[in-house]
């Protein structure tokens, strides 16, 4: 197995391309990861996932209220997902080679990745020729998909996607059941229609009391679907988050330092890091050696792969 991020004109003057390394290894699973793509005028443009994956596939444009600038993206959003793809790519193929004894070259790029983040957006514009509009809070069209404000300051999404179930249970939580039978929030048509109305009265309702309090009452209807908006200290003090395993403890050769985990697991074989990252250049001549030795051994006419 091969994988690099390369760009496609370098591998090539390096002899590092798919078809050089793959004829005389036909069961070689290659895995490379552009800006671009590996055709095309821009498949040698080099990139970085803030200008492929985040602003040229349309990303930031779509969380940018109208007359705002585009937000930041946070650090390696792009890198991390588009290289989730490539791993369950090449997993693939090497299924695909246990299969066939034949390898392949898999690509994805951080342009595809951006694009496919976004695709429900890109894909409504392909079939009706409109984009969706970037919401406003104030006007959500649906006020039971929206975040609020709680009396202390503290954010928090209510998650309502289905009228039937959901806006009921909404209507209990804030203590307002006369709102089930008036006309202006009668139907979702009605709720959109009057939704500015709406998220003004839901605003005034939770300022009313600390988001603690609110969680307690949510907690009391099954039907009310709702996150807190966290922190970074609110996520790394979430048991939650610590008990579905999201901090691993790597050694560092005299102890250990907690990161994030990948987010699979695998529970037939267990995985965690056994040892600390290595160096730079700690492997070198042991690489070398073993490329060495590879080599002689593909020199002995006796030799097989």
């Amino acid at each position: 197995m091969f994988v690099t991020n390369v760009r496609p004109g370098a591998l090539q003057r390096l002899g590092l391309d798919y078809a050089t390394v793959a004829a005389d290894n036909p069961g070689l699973v290659y895995g490379l990861i552009t800006g671009y793509g590996e055709t095309g005028t821009d498949a040698d443009r080099a990139a970085f996932d803030v200008a492929a994956f985040w602003a040229r596939a349309g990303v930031a444009e779509l969380l940018t209220r109208p007359g705002d600038t585009p937000p930041f993206q946070r650090g390696g959003m792009g890198d991390h997902s588009a290289a989730m793809t490539l791993v369950a790519a090449i997993g693939a193929a090497l299924f695909a080679r246990a299969r066939t004894g034949v390898g392949q070259l898999v690509t994805t790029s951080l342009y595809r990745q951006g694009a496919y983040t976004v695709s429900f957006d890109l894909n409504t514009f392909l079939l009706t020729g409109h984009p969706i509009a970037v919401g406003q809070r104030e006007s959500m069209g649906n006020p039971c998909m929206n975040n609020y404000a709680a009396g202390d300051g503290r954010r928090f999404w209510i998650v309502g996607l289905q009228a039937a179930r959901h806006w009921p249970a909404l209507c209990r939580a804030v203590d307002r059941p006369d709102w089930l039978t008036d006309p202006r929030y009668a139907s979702p048509a009605d709720r959109a229609r009057n939704a500015a109305t709406l998220i003004a009265e839901l605003d005034a309702i939770f300022a009313t009391k600390p988001l603690d309090d609110w969680a307690a009452v949510f907690a009391g209807e099954d039907d009310f679907f709702w996150s807190p908006i966290n922190t970074l200290e609110d996520v790394l003090a979430d048991g939650q988050f610590h008990a579905a395993g999201g901090v691993v403890y790597v050694p560092d050769g005299e102890t250990t330092v907690p990161m994030v985990a990948t987010p699979a697991d695998f529970h037939g074989t267990p995985c965690a890091p056994r040892s600390r990252a290595p160096r730079l250049g700690e492997h070198t001549e042991q690489v070398l050696a073993e490329l060495q030795a590879q080599r002689a051994a593909r020199a002995n006419p006796d030799f097989t792969d």
